[in-house]
């Protein structure tokens, strides 16, 4: 790009920015090479007119002022500690068609004005605030957005762009500056919840790249809907004020759904619909089903922009893609996470076949975040025999050697439609339990566990803290003496009541903003693919005692029935338990998971299984189940 003192505006200014005459042409400014095969990354200052700008590119002059030009290398940007500032931002509806007719239509004048003007406010803002000399990276300046090499080659590194970034602006165009004063107020008001529900509906959160872009960045601040840059909020998209907020208020509801009733969830969206963003920010890269789960719903251009943002989260070894067909691409995603030593392929809800719901009118639809596909979280401990695994690269088989649970031999659904309805649907949970582990009360214990998510060590000390062990141990004799009885008693001195009250099951722990019970209807709950999380009784080959399990499955009861239960060794998530991560197979097809599955006996069974990837669900707009 050449230097120009004729004030560019409409058609020939956005040719000007966006079509470069000859690759070649463009030299980087560190090392002079140029940008053939790699990302040309183009930052700018704005100047008044006539301003000296030594080491430049190029200056574009425009009626508000003087676009100074800088082009280089990331690689050069690096080594020599260049520092600039990024912008992420939803695109302006009229600048997005212009720029994908790639010629001038009659919305063409109209695009420059705003690509012009909320570049000039943007820099505005910052340069207002004391960050006179920042160099900033906005794509609709800093993109040639009409020359595909280029563009090509910048889609690729965008993460890495991201991620060199001194500072990331989050521009959320909708957002005034007296909605974030009221998120910020200390007393609870209606007004606070208020904007809790008018942020998370932000267009920001809606878009694969700003999400993408958002996890990637180092340090991030936001610049509300009239370019007031809020310097001194280090807060990052202000997702931990929201979700404060938003666990302040579900601590005066009994049950979280009725929060989301009041705020009508559905129409809006809430902090959890969002997704963990905070957490997966911090890791800058993560499974493949949670980086799926984060982005599958939120809205791209082109399909391809998805697996570009995918690429750049998660731990495949290369981010760049081998060709255009959507399907197989986001399955090469997939296999290169395996090699990896990521899991998640496997262990993701796929397409579910004749019982799949998801898509519109699904309870989950309305969300950012597939929390049906994936709620499990990111891993935080490696499989222990993760070396063993073998790759068979022809037909994208993978060999690991497992720990046997043992095999399905009976499905149960606790569940009861009377009101009130938890404590109720628990009556059956902790009768199905007592049958198949037993009355002892370590086994009793061991089985809430695998069934309810709560340490078994947790529950005991709660026992023993209220003086209970010998009680319950009583009562769990007695009742499994008493075969006859279908669930736990609803009434009597020793009801399921009483239970729940001595298991600390129907109180809210120190930490918590629910119930056992609740969490088991809402999130746990999701974990194991609710309505088709079941209690499973898998009996050991080993000593051949059958104990429960909550499993999720992907498929009918009667396909469920009979199929393997194996543990992954070592492997663990955030919302899974140490050691308690498993699969469920039949016919070398992955029907189920588990991730509270902790040994039940001392039973040691290992087996080496060969799996293919399953067949993945994405939603109807990517077109791959047909």
């Amino acid at each position: 790009m050449t230097t120009t003192s004729r004030k560019l505006e409409g058609a020939i200014l956005l040719e000007k920015l966006w079509r470069e005459p000859a690759e070649d042409d463009l030299r980087c400014l560190l090392c002079q090479k140029p940008f053939t095969n790699t990302a040309l990354i183009r930052t700018f200052r704005i100047q008044s007119p006539g301003s000296l700008e030594p080491d430049h590119s190029a200056i574009v002059s425009t009626p508000k002022g003087d676009i100074i030009l800088f082009d280089r290398h990331i690689d050069c940007i690096t080594s020599h500690k260049v520092e600039f500032w990024a912008v992420s931002h939803v695109w302006d509806p009229i600048i997005a068609k212009v720029q994908q007719q790639r010629h001038p239509i009659l919305e063409t004048p109209a695009a420059s004005h705003r690509a012009l003007e909320i570049s000039f406010n943007i820099y505005s803002g910052i340069k207002n605030s004391g960050n006179e000399s920042v160099e900033l990276w906005l794509d609709y300046l800093s993109v040639p957005q009409w020359f595909d090499a280029l563009r090509a080659n910048i889609l690729q590194i965008m993460h890495k762009l991201y991620s060199t970034a001194q500072t990331t602006i989050l521009c959320f165009d909708e957002i005034s500056p007296a909605t974030v004063s009221r998120l910020y107020q200390e007393k609870r008001s209606q007004e606070r919840l208020d904007s809790v529900i008018s942020i998370c509906n932000s267009s920001y959160f809606k878009r694969v790249w700003t999400t993408m872009e958002f996890i990637r960045s180092c340090r991030v601040r936001m610049m509300v809907g009239d370019c007031t840059y809020l310097a001194e909020l280090d807060d990052p998209a202000f997702m931990n004020r929201l979700w404060y907020v938003w666990n302040e208020e579900v601590k005066h509801y009994p049950v979280v759904q009725h929060l989301e009733d009041k705020v009508k969830m559905g129409k809006n969206q809430v902090p959890w619909s969002l997704g963990t963003l905070t957490f997966a920010k911090s890791l800058k890269r993560f499974n493949f089903a949670m980086a799926t789960a984060l982005l599958c719903k939120r809205g791209c251009r082109d399909r391809m922009d998805f697996l570009h943002a995918l690429r750049g989260i998660v731990h495949a070894s290369s981010t760049t893609l081998m060709g255009s067909d959507f399907k197989n691409e986001y399955y090469r995603v997939a296999w290169d996470c395996l090699k990896a030593g990521d899991m998640s392929p496997l262990l993701i809800t796929p397409f579910m076949g004749e019982i799949e719901t998801r898509g519109p009118g699904h309870w989950s639809e309305f969300g950012y975040n597939d929390v049906f596909t994936w709620s499990v979280g990111q891993e935080t401990r490696r499989p222990v025999r993760i070396a063993d695994n073998r790759f068979n690269e022809v037909d994208r088989l993978i060999s690991l050697t497992l720990e046997e649970i043992g095999v399905v031999s009976v499905i149960k659904k606790a569940f009861a439609r009377e009101h009130p309805f938890l404590i109720r649907s628990f009556s059956y949970a902790a009768k199905i339990a007592l049958e198949f582990d037993g009355p002892d009360v370590e086994d009793f214990i061991a089985a809430m566990e695998r069934t309810h998510g709560v340490a078994a060590s947790t529950i005991m000390k709660d026992l023993k803290d209220q003086n209970q062990v010998n009680r319950l141990q009583e009562v769990l004799t007695r009742f499994y003496n008493s075969p006859d009885l279908p669930r736990w008693p609803i009434d009597g001195d020793y009801s399921i009541d009483w239970l729940a009250d001595i298991l600390y099951f129907s109180k809210v722990r120190p930490g918590s903003d629910q119930t056992v019970l609740a969490a088991n209807n809402a999130s746990l709950g999701t974990i194991h693919c609710s309505p088709y999380g079941y209690i499973a009784g898998i009996t050991c080959l080993g000593c051949r005692r059958t104990f429960v399990h909550k499993v999720a499955s992907f498929v009918l009861p009667s396909e469920l029935q009979h199929a393997t239960a194996y543990r992954i060794a070592g492997l663990e998530y955030a919302s899974s338990h140490t050691n308690g991560v498993g699969l469920l197979v039949k016919n070398s097809r992955v029907v189920g998971r588990m991730v509270w599955a902790t040994p039940a006996c001392t039973c040691e069974r290992t087996e080496t299984v060969t799996l293919g990837l399953p067949e993945f669900f994405l939603p109807k707009a990517f077109g791959i189940n047909g």
